[in-house]
């Protein structure tokens, strides 16, 4: 019963709208839409890039918390493999003193590093064309899960040192087709064995920041022999997080990047960061270290912009309805202030009276059954 009273104000009072209370109500409840829209964009953008949740995928079920870095040096402060079997020494020192030991048969981290070159690429019976290649070292290929479309990635544990993984484009434009492995392919006149082709992401963040026109990967060891003075422009690694910034603070402490820049990948769609992105909102794009960023660098930039954007979207159409319901709920307040300001006196004055009578009337009982 008192569902079906409630219901029936709320009707009556729907009933009793002017243009002005409905001119309100749409715009409110538009607004909450529009906000609910760009939340539900924001979240969309953040898992736009498959190669930002590596941290999730390597913790499984471990308590602890892991958080995926990179580092991007300036095109003159590159570093050797030589530089990073001493930092991984020296990153097992550090975690060794911190008491993190890595699970039986496992590892505390994983980690990928790459440089890219201009090369010369043909198939042998065509002619040549020149194009970016990346030599990677490590896992560079977790870190990076392009897919598959024929064959296998390269690793650190291949055997052989002559093994070149080509995009779908180079794979067409070299040999017709994608099913390639075993074949051979010439870079910078040296042969090489085709072990894998890879398609490229399809998001909309990396399609607009990939410009390349085909590409081959092969071992930065390889690279470095074809052009001695290669270097290591980009390092990625996975590990331990145990309390805000303690991944970051290694890296910084034991991986002199110079004037480059350290990401930590894993918080970059969290409140605080994406609050960073707005402050510094146009000043993002001034480069002035000497770093030039790989195109997934430039992919994860991009939809930080667009999750900044629409965060900032999200809060500018929710504000109106939380100040209408603010003002609505203060209003409400003062009038129950006001009414129990009148009523709670007249309640009291009530029931002082009553027990008044109550009382005389006791009074004139007892007084009549005296006589």
């Amino acid at each position: 019963m008192r569902k079906l009273n409630v219901s029936r104000r709320m009707l009556d009072a729907v009933r009793r709208f002017g243009f002005k209370q409905w001119f309100l109500l749409v715009l409110n409840v538009a607004l909450v839409l529009g906000a609910a829209g760009c939340a539900l964009g924001l979240r969309s953008v953040s898992n736009t890039l498959e190669a930002l949740r590596g941290a999730d995928q390597f913790r499984g079920g471990s308590d602890t918390r892991f958080a995926q870095l990179a580092c991007y040096l300036p095109v003159d402060g590159g570093k050797t493999e030589e530089d990073m079997l001493s930092f991984r020494r020296t990153l097992d020192s550090k975690l060794e003193e911190q008491a993190l030991k890595a699970p039986e048969g496992g590892s505390l981290y994983i980690d990928a590093y790459y440089g890219a070159e201009s090369v010369s690429v043909s198939s042998g019976s065509s002619g040549s064309t020149t194009v970016k290649a990346v030599g990677v070292g490590g896992d560079f290929f977790y870190f990076h899960p392009y897919r598959l479309r024929s064959g296998s990635y390269i690793s650190a544990d291949d055997l052989m040192d002559d093994l070149v993984v080509l995009d779908e484009e180079m794979a067409w434009k070299l040999f017709g087709g994608v099913e390639l492995a075993g074949m051979t392919v010439f870079i910078n006149n040296q042969p090489f064995v085709v072990a894998g082709v890879i398609s490229r992401e399809e998001d909309f963040a990396s399609a607009r920041a990939y410009t390349g026109d085909g590409g081959v990967f092969m071992s930065f060891s390889a690279m470095h022999g074809l052009i001695e003075d290669a270097s290591i422009t980009g390092y990625e690694i996975i590990m331990p997080d145990p309390i805000t910034n303690f991944a970051k603070g290694i890296l910084e402490d034991s991986f002199p990047i110079g004037e480059g820049d350290v990401v930590e990948n894993s918080s970059r769609y969290t409140l605080g960061h994406l609050l960073e992105v707005i402050r510094s909102f146009g000043l993002r794009s001034m480069r002035t270290n000497g770093v030039i960023y790989p195109y997934w660098e430039n992919a994860a930039r991009l939809t930080e912009d667009y999750a900044a954007l629409l965060l900032l979207l999200a809060a500018l159409l929710a504000l109106y309805p939380a100040l209408f319901v603010l003002v609505l709920a203060i209003r409400q307040i003062r009038r129950t202030y006001r009414l129990a300001k009148v009523r709670i006196p007249e309640k009291v004055e009530a029931v002082v009276e009553k027990r008044k009578e109550e009382r005389l009337e006791r009074q004139f009982e007892k007084k009549n059954g005296g006589e």
